[in-house]
């Protein structure tokens, strides 16, 4: 693979949009594309200024297509970046259009398909088989908003090819990402995962105004939920202290920009959770995983009480404080 593969990013919402331009100012020609044409219409009629990203202008050499077929012509590297409740629709629609040799597929959304338990790279393999080990998870601390303002961010690539992965990764890595590698995929995947899950507890947390020693109390069992729940998974333990989990956690933990965090503060006021997702109007995906991260630990028979108790808040209604109450008190 070259330095500057054709690349088609999969998703114009604002991280797709924003790893678009990272790649086109590195060289390589680019296509975004997406699923509601209004979106685009919306980004050509202002300029190509995204409307949901302040003061950021795509590219002029991007190119914006509707078209899957279009989209995935004579690509090199592809950027999936779709909620993980339209993955498996999506993968079906792009193995219609595909054609020739398999090329490196980097999928930068994160979750668990709600009945199969699979994550997201493992549904595009399931619909892509030629595709297999070349699947790659983009994962770790990452606020679009901030990278498109250029801020220093650390991100990383985890595939099952050793070799592949590196080739990609220098594709990706540059100011303002710097990305490192992992072979560690679906330990990097469930870590990104189970973090959105124990982010809404912190959001709860926050929202009760119970102050930081509730809070560092918290964070310290997510974590050993975290690396229990991903060495359940078959992944490694120790990825719990990288990137794609503890990395990822303190950022969808601690900041109000979070959308599990929000939703977390929201339902500590006492909003229904049909009410509180409404509100923040886009994916809040550690709702979504909730099911699928308490049936393994269930399974496995894991102690995991923060994970049940926001299961228990998401899927029953139970109160807020429950969150609280899973820590002992």
């Amino acid at each position: 693979m070259t330095k500057t593969p054709k690349a088609t990013v999969f998703g114009a919402g604002v991280w797709g949009s924003v790893l678009a331009q990272l790649l086109a100012k590195k060289g390589c020609p680019v296509t975004l594309w997406e699923h509601f044409p209004h979106l685009l219409h919306e980004i050509e009629k202002h300029d190509r200024h995204h409307p949901h990203i302040p003061h950021f202008r795509l590219e002029d050499s991007i190119k914006l297509t509707a078209s899957l077929e279009e989209a995935a012509q004579g690509v090199e590297l592809g950027v999936i970046v779709i909620s993980s409740k339209a993955m498996r629709p999506f993968a079906v629609s792009l193995g219609k259009h595909f054609s020739g040799a398999a090329v490196p597929l980097v999928c930068a959304s994160k979750g668990l398909e709600e009945n199969s338990g699979l994550t997201m790279c493992e549904v595009i393999e399931s619909e892509l088989p030629t595709f297999k080990n070349m699947v790659m998870a983009l994962s770790g601390p990452s606020f679009a908003i901030e990278i498109a303002r250029a801020v220093p961010s650390m991100l990383v690539l985890a595939g099952q090819d050793a070799q592949l992965t590196e080739q990609v990764r220098s594709v990706l890595d540059g100011f303002p990402l710097r990305v490192e590698s992992s072979a560690d995929r679906r330990g990097v995947e469930w870590g990104g995962a189970t973090k959105n899950v124990l982010a809404i507890a912190c959001g709860i947390v926050d929202g009760l105004n119970l102050g930081m020693n509730t809070k560092a109390a918290l964070i310290t069992q997510a974590v050993r939920e975290m690396r229990d729940i991903i060495a359940a998974a078959g992944g490694k333990p120790e990825t719990v202290y990288g990137l794609a989990a503890l990395g990822d956690f303190i950022l969808t933990g601690t900041s109000e920009l979070s959308r599990n965090h929000k939703l977390g503060m929201k339902l500590a006021q006492g909003k229904a959770v049909s009410q509180a997702r409404s509100e923040i109007n886009t994916v809040t995906e550690g709702a979504d995983s909730a099911d699928c991260v308490f049936k393994i630990v269930s399974a496995k028979n894991i102690n995991a009480p923060v994970v049940a108790a926001v299961r228990k808040i998401i899927r029953e209604g139970a109160p807020p404080e429950t969150a609280v109450k899973a820590l002992g008190f």
